[in-house]
């Protein structure tokens, strides 16, 4: 009998079955998987303890690209935001690239050389070859960015917290 769906019954019992016979094998009762996710807990809080060093690519955000294409290229303009109290420099950017289907179908990265002070600045001239696996992909879309690394600018004091 199938239902409104067009799923039969007897598939849903199955499936439902199915989850509960495999939920207690993936669930935290697996003294391995309480373990690992213990001891991937504990890491995550010392990454982020106060005590930490000031690292200025957690106060840097980019914005929304704006791509343009042109001569197997894609031409970026963004904004980028500096919530340091310090200036920043050699700003790394990674940013996503899909097919024409929308999968991903890599990342490229690229240095900014410049300083860029507290506060938003539009960055242009960003651009990326449309090259992956030594073949030139013209339908390939560029997506969003992150920053990936920063350097503080040397002779501005560390802020205390």
């Amino acid at each position: 009998m199938e239902t409104k769906m067009g799923v039969r019954s007897s598939t849903f019992f199955v499936a439902c079955f199915c989850f509960l016979i495999v939920l207690p094998v993936l669930g935290p009762t697996n003294s391995r998987y309480a373990s690992y996710l213990a001891g991937t807990l504990a890491v995550a809080g010392q990454v982020h303890d106060s005590s930490s060093p000031d690292l200025p690519v957690e106060k840097l955000m980019v914005g929304r690209p704006q791509w343009r294409r042109g001569s197997g290229l894609v031409y970026g303009t963004m904004a980028l935001t500096n919530e340091n109290a310090y200036p920043v420099k050699s700003v790394t950017i990674g940013c996503d690239f899909f097919d024409e289907w929308g999968s991903r179908i890599g990342t490229k990265a690229t240095l900014i050389r410049r300083v860029f002070g507290p506060g938003r600045t539009t960055v242009s001239g960003i651009y990326f070859s449309l090259i992956f696996d030594n073949r030139l992909l013209a339908n390939a879309q560029a997506g969003a960015c992150r920053i990936i690394s920063a350097k503080r600018l040397p002779g501005y004091p560390t802020p205390t917290s």
